[in-house]
Parts: structure tokens; C-alpha cells; sequence
């Protein structure tokens, strides 16, 4: 779902973008909207007898020009939706609707000077789209966004909250956040954060250090996603209203390093942009235990094989780190880039297959006994490599296979039974 968040808001059009746009008729139109659309308006809101909003509308504040600056409903037991006209009200310096049952999609909000939206608790099911004309400014206003608990499909974290540089608190707990975290990149663009809850969504990634180096953050909920890693550390005045280790998976329950192979596992699910399967395997401090699309031999990765998981992204050189690894396995996925080259100095590698992606570039010189399946990408200088190698067999969807020959043979053996299969069905 490809929501571009309510930047919409001030973080999408320029003071200077506005000006003249918008009358005191206009947004008087919008509010008659808006209580048209609520199934149980406020028992002020009525335009009988050519009612003023500014002047008998509870909860709306206008300027002295009779534009509307903030609209104030929050805890008002209301039902039905918000109007497209929302868009209009050009002079919105806050609106909260917190603490209702609203439900229906957000419209995008065009107010350079808007300050604070409060959407929690409410039953809003879209946001604006990505296809919405949305201006960002350059110094936007916005300060506060709330938005827990809303029942939202799936959505990405918003990029255009990192341009809203003046965010002091920014809460969407609960709205089914899901995908990687920018965490560095909010730690180097949001440096007046304050408060920001994330707690019980589907994000993924290793929270940076640099995180809990904002000077200015005070509150922080992070819990209950699916962040690996080490274990943030905060400053004394944030620990306290920290809330971030349960529910997760750190490496360790307290701050300190992962071990050797997690953290280069760690990189290796980073070049592919933390995917949610891996995240909720790849969890605690022992790479050998259980995760997916991982074998050891003793306490050392010997096969790290991935077919067919969906992966898009790179191919990190991390895997370079894995000094007792034999087979890297990719096929069948959606990865671009090069090969690293530092995958040919693996002392043990013999098998490398990475058939069927979108990989570019040269193949790296491997040793003449590492066997390389490298048909099916973007680049026609990937050419397979038949090694003298022992191959030790491939991993696909967490589970070996057996050891025996190379990769190469292995396709020709299983394209063989293939045909026998096709042949007897046939009869």
C-alpha cells in the first residue's frame, strides 16, 4: 500500500505556495461539509438560520479574516467521515480529532502553517496516496502528529515525516507500521524530537546509535516490533521513558555488541532492506540457533541459503565476514547490484549460486574449485562456473540438502527426474 502520509499537511506545501489561496467562504463551506458528513454533529453546529461557523460552532476558532485556523473535536463520541473539502481550509493551524469514532479515508490537508493533527483512536482505514499533488515545503511547521491506534492495512514508514524538521512528537502506535525503520536517517533530520512512540507495529531493522543522541528526545516507544541488533543505549534523562527491548529481538537484553556472525547476518539482512521474514527469525545472539535459511557446522555458518524468499536489494559484502562458509545460496530472488568481490577471498566457499536475479557486473575471480551459478540476471558477463570443488548441497526455505555434487550437477540431476516424472504422467 502506497500511502504518502498526511504530508498532506504542512509538510507538503510552502507558506509562500498558499498565498492567496483559500477565502473565509470557502472554509465556511468546508465546515457545512464536515457536518453534513458527521453522523451526529455537535448540537452547535447547525447552518439554520444562516449560522456562522467562526461565531456558533463549537470547537471551530477562525481568524479575524473568518478563516478557519484550528478545528478542535477531540473527545466528542463522533461517528461518520471527514469531507474532501478538508483540503481547502488553507489557513489550518491545528486540527485534532483524537478519541473519536471516525472512520473512512483522511483527505489530504493543504496548510502550510498546520501545526498539530491528532488522528488517534479513531476508525480511519486510508491515507492520502502517494498520486495526491503534495508540495513540500522547505521549512514546514508541523510539531505534533498523533496517530495511534488506527486500523490501517499495511504501510511503509512515511519518508515525508523526515522533512518535517520542526517534529517535536510523533506517535503512531498500533497502525500497523510495517517494513524498515529509517531510524539514522530521523536521528539526523527530526533534531527536535521529543516524544516518539512506534510501539506495536511490524518494523524491522538495528536501531543506530545515533538514535538515542538526539539531545532533544525525552520519550520513546519502540516495543513490540521486530528490531534486531544490539540494544539501544539512551541518555539518563530518557531511560526512564524508554520502552524499547520488549517484545523485539535484540541480540542481548542490555546495550553492548552482538556476536561476530549476528552482526555480519545483520548487514547481510540490511543490504536486503531488513524483509519481515527474516527479522522474525533472525532474533537473540545465536545465529546457529534456528534461523532460517542458516546452518552451522559446530558454532560456524557454513550455509547460508535463501531461494526463492522474495529478496530484493543488494548483496552485502558482510558475507566476506563468514569465514567457515561453503555454500551461499540466492537463486530465484529479485537481488541487484554486483557480487561483491570480497566473496571470492572465503577461504571454504565452493558452491555460490545466484541464479535468477537482476545481478550486474563482472563475476568475482573465485578459486578454480568453487562452483558458480550465476544464469538468469540483468548482466550477460555472469556466466556459470563449473568448480572442481566438493559442493555441500544448497538451502532452500531454512532446511539443507544433502551434501554431494557440485550445483551444477545438482540442476542437471533434478532436471532429469523432472523429465522422467513429465514421461510416466504422460503414459
Amino acid at each position: 500500500m502506497k500511502h504518502f502520509l498526511i504530508f498532506l499537511l504542512s509538510c507538503s506545501l510552502a507558506a509562500a505556495a498558499a498565498a492567496g489561496i483559500g477565502s473565509s467562504s470557502s472554509d465556511a463551506a468546508a465546515i457545512t461539509d464536515l457536518a453534513r458528513s458527521l453522523t451526529n454533529p455537535p448540537s452547535t453546529w447547525t447552518t439554520a438560520g444562516g449560522g456562522d461557523p467562526c461565531s456558533s460552532f463549537k470547537g471551530i476558532t477562525c481568524s479575524p479574516s473568518g478563516r478557519v485556523t484550528a478545528i478542535d473535536l477531540a473527545g466528542q463520541n463522533l461517528t461518520g467521515t471527514l469531507p474532501s473539502s478538508l483540503s481547502t481550509l488553507t489557513a489550518l493551524e491545528s486540527l485534532q480529532l483524537q478519541g473519536n469514532s471516525l472512520s473512512g479515508a483522511v483527505p489530504p490537508l493543504r496548510s502550510p502553517s498546520l501545526a498539530r493533527l491528532s488522528l488517534d483512536g479513531n476508525a480511519f482505514t486510508s491515507l492520502p496516496a502517494a498520486g495526491d499533488d503534495l508540495l513540500r515545503a522547505a521549512a514546514p511547521a508541523l510539531r505534533v502528529l498523533t496517530m495511534d491506534n488506527l486500523p490501517l492495512p499495511p504501510w511503509p514508514f512515511p519518508a515525508a515525516v523526515l522533512g518535517c524538521r520542526s517534529l517535536e512528537t510523533f506517535s503512531a502506535s498500533g497502525t500497523n507500521l510495517t517494513g524498515a525503520f529509517p531510524a539514522a536517517a530521523l536521528a539526523a533530520n527530526l533534531t527536535s524530537i521529543r516524544t516518539l512512540r512506534l510501539s506495536h507495529n511490524n518494523l524491522t531493522g538495528v536501531i543506530p546509535a545515533s538514535l538515542g543522541k538526539i539531545a532533544s528526545l525525552k520519550n520513546i516507544s519502540l516495543s513490540y516490533n521486530h528490531f534486531q541488533g544490539p540494544v539501544p543505549e539512551f541518555a539518563a534523562g530518557v531511560a526512564a521513558a524508554a520502552d524499547v527491548t520488549a517484545g523485539n529481538g535484540f541480540c542481548l537484553d542490555k546495550p553492548g555488541p552482538c556476536d561476530a556472525q549476528v552482526s555480519a547476518l545483520l548487514q547481510v539482512a540490511e543490504g536486503f532492506g531488513y524483509p519481515y521474514h527474516l527479522a522474525r527469525s533472525w532474533t537473540g545472539n545465536d545465529a546457529c540457533k534456528d534461523w532460517v535459511g542458516v546452518e552451522c557446522d559446530m558454532e560456524d555458518v557454513e550455509i547460508l541459503g535463501l531461494t526463492g524468499y522474495n529478496l530484493s536489494g543488494t548483496i552485502s559484502p558482510a558475507i566476506a565476514s563468514l569465514k567457515g562458509l561453503k555454500v551461499l545460496n540466492l537463486a530465484n530472488n529479485s537481488l541487484t547490484g554486483e557480487i561483491p568481490e570480497a566473496l571470492a577471498a572465503l577461504p571454504k566457499l565452493s558452491v555460490v549460486d545466484v541464479r535468477n536475479n537482476r545481478l550486474t557486473g563482472q563475476l568475482p575471480k573465485f578459486k578454480a574449485s568453487v562452483d558458480v551459478s550465476a544464469d538468469g540476471n540483468s548482466s550477460p558477463s555472469l556466466r556459470n562456473q563449473h568448480g572442481s570443488g566438493q559442493g555441500e548441497g544448497s538451502l532452500d526455505d531454512g532446511s539443507s540438502s544433502s551434501s554431494g555434487s557440485a550445483a551444477g550437477a545438482g540442476i542437471i540431476l533434478v532436471s532429469t527426474l523432472v523429465v522422467l516424472v513429465l514421461g510416466m504422467l504422460g503414459n
